[in-house]
């Protein structure tokens, strides 16, 4: 009991605001912050938008409870326009590698405003064997997959493993807007990473950017959750087109297609890219969202660049 109350106490962050007119109401509708970093180094920082209501208060305390509390942190706590504005970092030890797992509690007085889940990967160094495997990556982010193996190398064959579609290609879902391709892990060597769509039955696909996944710099993009773009969006409208995915790195282009990885790129995977239904942390299909997986180099680890594609239907 001892040891919690000191891991506790060690984790808090006071912060006397003067919000006078202000109570936190909810959180957002993803209740969990994930970062991502190298053992004994900081992650990026998770900004979390808490909106706010007109009752008072006046003292607001922040605490991290949990076995992992002390691997995370507040490093700036605000308000604005009727918000709480909170920025998170994870900077596990260096003993630690895997995934860390806390509670982040927001307090006033005695009254629990709210609280969220955080949970924070730990990787051992950079590259090669010191990555994560997809499994844990999609743990992570709060997926229950059954990707068809949890080490880090599978293989690179086309034969489908654990919950992969066989997919043929993917067009926008009815009522959707804009299809969304966003970023969500990158382990791969480091370079600006083109991806996007292109248009399915050409007699060659034609290249349709939608985004540049960063270069590392002072922080290791290549190797995260959640890359930052060097520019570029995450969002397109393809319209009616069927369509497929691709990356381009240095060496080559990736596509979801197999047959244009044969015919264009036959020393590189073939089958360069296992596809996945989001399915949430209980195991339920979450409707037109799927995981798209590249495979850069032969290991089959096929977390180079993983991608959550939304408003879509894979055929």
């Amino acid at each position: 009991m001892i040891q919690l109350l000191m891991k506790i106490l060690s984790a808090t962050l006071m912060i006397f605001l003067s919000i006078l007119g202000i109570v936190v109401v909810k959180v957002s509708d993803d209740p969990t912050i994930v970062l991502s970093s190298i053992r004994g180094e900081y992650s990026k920082l998770k900004s979390v938008n808490v909106p706010l209501d007109d009752e008072v208060s006046d003292e607001v305390e922040v605490t991290f409870l949990g076995d992992h509390a002390d691997f995370f942190s507040i490093k700036k706590m605000e308000t604005s326009k009727g918000a709480l504005m909170v920025d998170v970092q994870f900077t596990p030890s260096m003993e630690f590698i895997g995934l860390a797992e806390a509670v982040m509690e927001v307090t006033s007085g005695d009254e629990l405003l709210t609280s969220m889940s955080v949970r924070g990967l730990s990787t051992k160094a950079l590259e090669g064997e010191n990555e994560p495997p997809l499994a844990l990556v999609v743990q992570a982010l709060g997926w229950n997959v059954d990707l068809g193996w949890t080490d880090l190398a599978n293989h690179t064959k086309s034969e489908l493993q654990g919950d992969e579609l066989l997919v043929k290609y993917f067009r926008k879902a009815e009522g959707a807007e804009m299809v969304e391709m966003i970023p969500v892990a990158r382990y791969s060597p480091p370079f600006m990473l083109p991806f996007g769509y292109y248009e399915m039955g050409n007699e060659a696909p034609v290249l349709e950017e939608v985004g540049v996944l960063a270069n590392s710099g002072s922080y290791p993009e290549h190797q995260t959750l959640f890359p930052s773009l060097e520019k570029g969006q995450t969002s397109f409208d393809p319209g009616t087109l069927s369509f497929g995915f691709y990356t381009t790195s240095p060496s080559h282009v990736a596509y979801s297609e197999d047959s244009w990885n044969q015919s264009l790129h036959p020393d590189h995977a073939v089958h360069a890219c296992r596809v996945y239904a989001v399915k949430d942390h209980e195991g339920k299909l979450v409707d037109n969202q799927y995981l798209v997986c590249f495979e850069e180099a032969a290991n089959g680890d096929y977390q180079d660049y993983v991608f959550l594609v939304k408003h879509v239907v894979a055929k």
